[in-house]
């Protein structure tokens, strides 16, 4: 037996410690049920396993420490159960690991440093967890292949690290809902990214250079997500707002410290459907011109003036219009 694929039924009780005799098992799919307990620590002797997945069940305890022993291991998936504890450090064993998928379960402590050597992977999702501590300094260095990296909703501290510009193949950074702080470093090279979402830390110092890095997103040619909302950035929204990709669909930059007037290049993008600048202290006019996807639009507490923009009117997808 080779692949045992048992997702999206409605199996329950424990995982079976005797699937460990399965000794040529590659992939294990129990995805999508109703499972319960912990998992047996024999399945890290299922050396030729390259997937396992168990997301999405009633699974906990802890990650067991024996898939470390997992040496051909290529995707973790473990998201949406009840896991508890560490990370296993074991896990940096894991040369070929290119997948680790834990969110949303009830984790704590720190991501082993030893794990972000693992230059074999190109997602790290942890959301929804209770971890803690710092990025490593050398973060873009020693994960050269990342394209995802999702830790957002826990309690992760300290600067995002300048090196994450060297990960040139990071399509996804979504850290919001941390304590993340410091200012936001240049991501220039980042052509790939698609979502930068660092909503609701204490990035920023209440300074004009902190949005100095929007700048160096002018090259993200596939930026879809912009949330930078519910921070301590101060000083302008830079012009080079309206040279982001117009493939932006929702641009959220509300509750920081920003001030002047609101970019008219903002009519360049086009493709907006969420657009939140509330909470800060814009003056000036409402622009609107252009912008006829919009969904939500919010500029709500800030210090604009003169007439709604008669083009708001041709925004038949428009459902939300906060100018309070």
């Amino acid at each position: 037996l080779r692949i045992l694929w048992l997702d999206n039924n409605t199996y329950g009780g424990q995982i079976p410690d005797n699937i460990s005799h399965c000794v040529n098992l590659e992939s294990l799919f129990l995805a999508f049920n109703e499972l319960v307990g912990k998992v047996p620590g024999k399945l890290g002797s299922l050396s030729k396993l390259r997937i396992l997945a168990m997301h999405r069940n009633n699974l906990s305890g802890e990650i067991p420490s024996s898939f470390g022993n997992l040496s051909s291991l290529e995707a973790l998936s473990a998201s949406a159960n009840q896991f508890v504890g560490q990370i296993p450090e074991t896990l940096s064993q894991l040369k070929r690991m290119l997948y680790l998928l834990l969110g949303v379960n009830k984790l704590s402590g720190e991501i082993p440093f030893s794990i972000y050597n693992l230059s074999s992977l190109n997602y790290i999702c942890v959301p929804v967890n209770q971890l803690q501590g710092s990025l490593p300094s050398d973060l873009g260095f020693t994960l050269p292949n990342l394209e995802v990296l999702n830790l957002c909703r826990n309690q992760f501290t300290g600067p995002i690290p300048a090196s994450i510009s060297n990960a040139s193949n990071l399509m996804r950074l979504v850290i919001a809902k941390n304590g993340f702080s410091g200012k936001v470093p240049s991501l220039k090279i980042l052509h790939k990214l698609e979502w930068v979402g660092i909503s609701r830390n204490h990035l920023g110092n209440g300074k004009k250079d902190d949005l100095e890095f929007v700048n160096s997103l002018v090259n993200a040619s596939r930026l879809e997500l912009l949330q930078i909302s519910d921070n301590n950035f101060g000083g302008m929204l830079p012009e080079a707002v309206g040279n982001l990709s117009t493939r932006l669909r929702i641009l959220i930059v509300g509750n920081n410290q920003l001030f002047g007037n609101i970019p008219s290049g903002l009519r360049n993008l086009v493709n907006l459907e969420f657009l939140h600048l509330g909470g800060n202290q814009f003056t000036g006019r409402i622009p609107g011109r252009n912008l006829t996807l919009l969904i939500t639009l919010n500029f709500e507490e800030n210090m604009l003036e003169g007439s709604i923009p008669s083009s708001l009117g041709k925004c038949q997808n428009l459902i939300s219009l906060n100018l309070s």
